[in-house]
């Protein structure tokens, strides 16, 4: 355990490790305020620099790591030694103020070293102030640059070893020879005491003295160290070259100074250097050499460690940057989008995609070393959200997020960011990674899948209650047209003022009839299955020819207000279906607002890009693209929360008590607009109202006119023969009841056949209209027994009836072309009117 000024998570843990195996000096080094001084916090320092300390502060010789231009130092113990008193203050500080009366030299140092030039100096004289007194020092010193992650000097690996001793030695020598030659018998007795080996040689280079330090270092005899034998003494492979080394300097009469390796008393071989000057007489005769041996084992030593130190920093960084070039390799080479930032926000590594993305977003291309903000800048609402990514990586969060982003066309992209933290082998973070992914298609394909599950589903669904609604409409329908027919001749021949219980009641039972067929003209009209006939229509005629019965049916509490565009296109629709949604919308309002409020109906001219799709339904579709008109219902009424607004199209979905309503006015109106090939659209908010719009497709063309409502519609009569066909006896026995209370003559027929014997025989030309059902027992439809009467009597004409046509008459949910329809229940004044209208036409 260190104690230490820093939170433990600042130290790396290999680091951490390294400072606890160094005792005291260690937990200086931890406990020092580094964030004070130019190096920052150790939780900042890169790798390079953890490694350089760890490998001068295992050496067991004075070792300092010099930091920056300001020459920051960090050492070892042995160093700590050598400094004496001024260890620990020089412990982070300037390397020139640390040794003021060096401060040329180390400056000089400082410049070239970091400049990338090593410097080595051997016996280097200084004047240094040691322990408080001045002394004369000798200093054998190497600085070697110390590369960072980029391969730039960062710092400088300093060498210091004391050979004031050595040189000492070499001075008591060069007296000791010159006092030789005034006394060899002076120079013999200091030459036997002195810890060096010294010898001397005849001219011819054999050795005639060698001192007693030749037994004592290497143990052999004195005998061995003359002549030439004290060549046995060296290393095999170091013989050779300083038999060579010596031999030339004999001859030539000159100086040499050689290392090898010498053998050592104990068995082994150490470091050795031999220095060897001429010696002459008074005459300048030249009588040999003489020289000394020193050992220099320590200092080879350290120079080994020094150099394997500096050959492990250089292949980690030629490692380091092979890997990073084949990183730098694979990752270009890849569609993956990869950035890399250190805890300074800076870009460590950005590949090839990443770059060219980068520039498509922001405009320019980011640089290695760049700070995120800069590159950025140029886009800050997505800085802010980078921001808070990194930040969060930064601090050791792994994870991954879909982020859409705006290119500067405003093109939008959806990317997979995957952000994960950045730690070397070692265990030490070193900064933070992202993967990008443009998932633009992936997501588009999601959603459409998404919406094509979605209109199956809803097509399905709509299938089934179409099917269920058909199966059952035409039977149900027959039905309701029996009891609304006689109850209706049961009203009209009442006598008004008697049996008014009965009258009540025959009422009641037909508003109950109509309601049940309004139930069932709603569930054909929301699975697509009622007959349209659209025409081309004023939308603005038609909604003020209905303001009288709207601001009825809203009542006082609610006003009604209308706009339209200008210019406003016709509507492509079927006028009834169109009055009777716009009804239902204005009802449901009208029910929204329980305590008054405004209903306002806006009308104007929309084009629609084919990619809008419905805010609200049973399932979502895209709109065709083209013109169409939208007709806007709000309200100021309770509003809807998300959850209610997500199921208002479903059939039997009401928001009202129960008895208040069926559920099916809304998924009448979406059955109508899709139907019609338009839209529906509907925005709503608690407490802020409800907005639904129609989008129905613009008539090209002029527009046809209103049929103005009559106020007071009488029944109309006639005389002209008309054929009854319908397969149900009670509906067939009210159709031709009500046409013979009308004046017309009325033939019958159950089925096409018996139509057909009808129509064949010799009075038929008599029939002026051919009054059908549209689904006949037989195999033969109302279709084709009108086709078939035609081919007999071109002139004749032809009105359908139906409670479900299924697909005979109707075909793409519209109704054939020249053909006319009479839905059940029909009322008698709606017979009367119809069946002139034809023969009038």
């Amino acid at each position: 355990m260190i104690a230490t000024t820093h939170d433990r998570a600042d130290i790396p843990a290999g680091f951490a490790a390294i400072l606890a195996r160094n005792g005291e000096m260690g937990r200086l080094i931890a406990g020092h305020d580094w964030a004070a001084t130019p190096l920052g916090p150790i939780a900042d320092w890169p790798q390079s620099r953890l490694t350089a300390i760890g490998i001068a502060l295992s050496s067991s010789i004075p070792m300092a790591t010099i930091w920056g231009p300001e020459g920051i130092l960090i050492y070892n113990a042995a160093y700590a030694a050598f400094s004496g008193d001024r260890h620990p203050a020089i412990l982070g500080r300037r390397l020139l103020d640390s040794w003021p009366e060096a401060a040329v030299f180390n400056a000089q140092v400082i410049a070239t070293v970091l400049g990338g030039e090593p410097l080595a100096y051997r016996d280097q004289a200084m004047l240094l102030a040691h322990r408080g007194v001045a002394e004369q020092h000798w200093l054998d010193l190497d600085y070697t640059p110390i590369a960072d992650e980029t391969g730039q000097p960062s710092g400088i690996l300093a060498t210091v070893i004391d050979s004031s001793a050595r040189m000492r030695d070499r001075q008591e020598r060069e007296i000791a020879i010159a006092a030789a030659r005034e006394s060899e018998a002076r120079f013999r007795n200091v030459a036997d005491h002195v810890p060096i080996i010294m010898w001397v040689t005849r001219a011819d280079g054999h050795c005639v003295y060698i001192n007693r330090a030749w037994s004592v270092q290497t143990g052999l005899p004195m005998e061995q160290g003359l002549d030439f034998q004290w060549l046995k003494a060296i290393f095999p492979d170091d013989r050779c070259a300083v038999e060579t080394a010596f031999r030339n300097a004999t001859g030539n009469q000159v100086s040499f100074s050689l290392e090898f390796r010498l053998l050592h008393h104990d068995g082994t071989y150490r470091w050795s250097m031999v220095t060897a000057i001429p010696r002459t007489d008074e005459d300048g005769t030249y009588l040999g050499m003489v020289g000394s041996v020193f050992d220099i084992d320590e200092r080879r030593r350290a120079e080994e460690t020094l150099r394997d130190v500096n050959a492990v920093l250089e292949r980690r960084v030629v490692e380091a940057l092979a890997e990073r070039r084949l990183f730098a390799d694979i990752m270009d080479s890849t569609g993956t989008m990869v950035q890399v930032l250190g805890f300074d926000h800076r870009y460590l590594a950005i590949n090839r995609a990443a770059a060219d993305d980068f520039e498509r977003i922001f405009g320019i291309r980011p640089q290695i070393g760049q700070h995120k903000s800069e590159a950025m800048a140029r886009r800050p609402e997505i800085l802010s959200v980078m921001r808070d990514y990194w930040t969060r990586v930064l601090a050791g969060e792994d994870f991954s997020v879909i982020q859409a982003l705006e290119d500067l066309d405003g093109h939008r992209r959806h990317y997979e960011l995957r952000f994960s933290p950045l730690v070397s082998p070692e265990g030490t973070p070193l900064g933070a990674y992202q993967f990008a992914t443009d998932v633009s298609e992936r997501l588009a394909q999601q959603e459409r899948l998404a919406d094509m599950e979605a209109q199956l589903r809803q097509s399905q669904k709509m299938e089934a209650v179409g099917q269920l609604t058909g199966g059952i409409a035409h039977d149900f329908n027959n039905l309701l047209q029996v009891v609304v027919g006689n109850l209706e001749m049961l009203d009209r021949f009442l006598p008004i003022d008697e049996h008014p219980r009965a009258r009540r009641a025959a009422t009641h039972a037909m508003t109950g009839a109509k309601r049940a067929a309004t139930l069932t003209q709603r569930l054909l009209a929301f699975s697509r299955r009622q007959p349209l006939a659209p025409q081309s229509v004023d939308a603005v005629r038609l909604v003020d020819g209905l303001s009288d019965l709207l601001t009825r049916t809203l009542g006082e509490q609610v006003s009604l207000a209308i706009e339209a565009a200008p210019d406003l296109w016709p509507v492509e629709a079927d006028p009834n279906q169109l009055e009777s949604a716009i009804l239902n919308l204005a009802v449901n309002a009208r029910d929204a607002m329980p305590h008054g409020g405004t209903l306002s109906i806006a009308m104007r001219n929309a084009t629609r890009d084919g990619l809008t799709t419905m805010a609200a339904g049973p399932a979502p579709y895209a709109t065709d693209p083209g013109d169409y008109v939208a007709i806007e219902v709000s309200d100021t009424g309770i509003g809807m929360d998300r959850a209610t607004l997500g199921r208002v199209f479903e059939p039997f979905f009401t928001t009202k008590e129960v008895g208040k309503g069926t559920g099916l006015g809304l998924s009448m109106v979406y059955g109508f607009a899709k139907q019609s090939g338009g839209q529906v659209n509907i925005e709503s908010h608690p407490g802020q109202g409800t907005r639904v719009t129609l989008f129905l497709p613009r008539h090209h063309g002029e527009a046809a006119p209103v049929a103005e409502v009559s106020a007071a519609t009488r029944p109309m009569r006639g005389s002209e023969t008309i054929l009854v066909v319908e397969d149900d006896a009670d509906v067939r026995a009210y159709s031709t009841e009500a046409l013979r209370e009308l004046g017309y003559e009325v033939l019958e027929a159950e089925d096409g056949a018996s139509a057909l014997a009808l129509l064949d025989a010799p009075e038929a030309t008599r029939i002026a209209l051919l009054f059908s059902d549209v689904v006949l027992p037989g195999g033969m439809t109302g279709a084709d027994l009108a086709s078939a009467a035609r081919s007999l009597h071109p002139e004749l004409k032809v009105l359908f009836t139906t409670g479900y046509a299924r697909d005979v008459i109707v075909h793409g949910g519209r109704l054939d072309a020249g053909v006319a329809l009479i839905t059940k229940p029909f009322d008698f004044a709606d017979l009367a009117a119809r069946i002139r209208a034809m023969l009038d036409d």
